[in-house]
């Protein structure tokens, strides 16, 4: 029987774009920072299928993933500063939307089919996919993916497009820029002229969107339209608001399983004091207080409360079941809402909910009793300490990966500090080379000098050693030209480089 093999199409408004997004889409990671994204157990990133990643780039071809030298967050600044863009103060309460970040998808079973054909792909932590190829396949399909985006937002537009292949299911990011005109007519960011002006026209849009990459691309690689958003509570949030939602709802579902722990203590609590008002009516008979008939038809009536209860047992270990079935629906949702997202684990216990097969005896039904509740009790408890301690489990296997992970951000942050104190040593040594420069050369004879030194090595002859101000010999090593540096940053360096030479006899700054 054919399961639901649907498409999947998420987007996220955006009011920013950081580089650690950027980075994450183009896997410019080395291998540390793969094993540190995968300490995160909602993360399954594999390193041996990364080279398998691609990209399509702004000739509409398919490229290596990565292989443009500006990164995504700079060329999304550019293509912003090309419409003229200019973002609010940070944190204010009306800043605009700026760009829209995509995510395509779809069937989980039907994708891999796409990417890796009958090739057998082990999705275990650690596991070794190295052997894999990927298939044209899903290449026709993610180009068919970039031109319905090119058609409906602009190529330039489409600031990045990149294909993963190593996480659990294939998909697409895509990050577009929704560009509108002015009555004057000049192009500018504009949410309103692609997403709508309010949530109303959002949600018509989107429908409309959900349809239209079903008939123009969808439906060729057997991918139905997702289902619709009415009536069901679809939220576009990020991968950890998605997974807080999840907790939540892990957690109200434990409650009501505890609730239900409580109400069937009452029904055995109940039952046992009809149990206690059949022994009550056995003495009375016994010692002559009550008639025979009187006798069976109290007994009869207790029996019928004492089976009715038991029913009302059987309803609530059937109402566990049914919260056990909606945590399955809720993992399966999430991986229908985004592959890329892995949730608390829902961990499914199979059981037969105990039943009472034979009838009551008509002496001694108290022991019988004894029995049945016994077998229930334990059945019951055995269940629940089993779901309490899965849960706890899992809870705690989050709170220490979230603990790696802080730690892996903050090695992240000193890393950057480290490279910002860099950055800022280099950039005052620019500032005392070019201002010694000036002062050489407001002294005409070290002008001449340091002009005589530049001239000869853009000319690859040998330096001069004479002129004013001091000798010209230097141990300072050059080494020449590069071969990519542009002529005009050449000059600028053998400028500086003879301004290194003279200073070494020439004159001291002026302070």
């Amino acid at each position: 029987m054919r399961t639901d093999i649907k498409q999947a199409m998420h987007m996220d408004a955006a009011k920013s774009f950081s580089t650690a997004e950027a980075n994450e889409n183009e896997r410019r990671w080395n291998e540390e920072r793969f094993d540190q994204k995968n300490q995160d157990p909602t993360n399954h990133y594999d390193i041996t299928r990364q080279h398998l990643n691609f990209e399509i780039g702004p000739d509409g071809k398919i490229h290596t993933l990565g292989y443009q030298e500006k990164s995504l967050e700079v060329r999304l600044a550019e293509r912003l500063e090309q419409l003229r863009w200019h973002s609010f103060k940070e944190g204010s309460k009306n800043q605009p939307n700026m760009c829209a970040k995509f995510i395509f998808g779809g069937n989980h079973d039907r994708t891999l089919q796409m990417a890796f054909g009958d090739q057998t792909v082990c999705t275990d932590r650690g596991a070794d996919n190295s052997h894999l190829h990927r298939c044209p396949e899903i290449e026709r399909w993610a180009m068919d993916v970039y031109d319905w985006c090119v058609r409906r937002y602009g190529r330039e537009n489409i600031i990045g497009f990149q294909v993963h292949l190593d996480e659990s299911s294939p998909h697409i990011h895509a990050l577009i820029v929704p560009v509108g005109s002015r009555k004057s007519g000049r192009e500018c960011v504009m949410w309103s002229a692609k997403f709508g002006k309010n949530k109303y026209e959002y949600g018509q849009i989107l429908k409309e969107m959900h349809t239209s990459l079903y008939e123009e691309v969808g439906n060729k690689y057997g991918l139905d339209r997702g289902d619709s958003i009415d009536g069901r509570q679809v939220q576009h949030l990020g991968k950890r608001d998605y997974i807080r939602k999840l907790n939540k709802d892990i957690h109200q579902s434990e409650k009501a399983i505890k609730g239900l722990k409580t109400m069937l203590t009452n029904l055995q609590t109940q039952i046992e004091e009809r149990q206690k008002q059949l022994e009550d009516l056995e003495g009375k008979l016994r010692s002559g207080k009550i008639h025979l008939q009187d006798y069976e038809d109290e007994r009869k009536s207790l029996q019928r409360q004492i089976v009715d209860l038991h029913n009302k047992v059987y309803d609530k270990m059937a109402a566990i079941g049914r919260k056990e079935s909606e945590l399955a629906k809720l993992t399966k949702e999430v991986e229908t809402v985004s592959s890329v997202i892995q949730p608390f684990r829902n961990h499914k216990i199979e059981f037969d909910p105990p039943r009472i097969t034979e009838k009551p005896p008509l002496f001694g039904v108290d022991k019988w009793l004894d029995k049945q509740n016994d077998q229930i009790a334990k059945r019951f408890t055995s269940i629940v300490r089993k779901i309490e301690s899965l849960y706890m489990q899992d809870a705690e296997r989050q709170v220490k990966a979230a603990q790696k992970n802080v730690l892996a951000d903050y090695r992240e942050l000193n890393q950057l500090r480290g490279d910002y104190e860099s950055l800022t040593d280099s950039s005052h040594q620019q500032d005392f080379a070019y201002r010694q420069l000036l002062d050489q050369l407001s002294i005409p004879s070290i002008r001449v000098q340091v002009l005589a030194i530049a001239d000869a090595l853009i000319g690859g002859r040998p330096i001069p050693s004479s002129g004013g101000g001091g000798g010209t010999t230097s141990d300072l090593r050059w080494d020449g030209r590069n071969p990519d540096e542009e002529e005009d940053a050449y000059r600028r360096r053998c400028l500086l480089q003879a301004s290194k030479m003279v200073g070494k006899n020439g004159i001291k700054r002026k302070r």
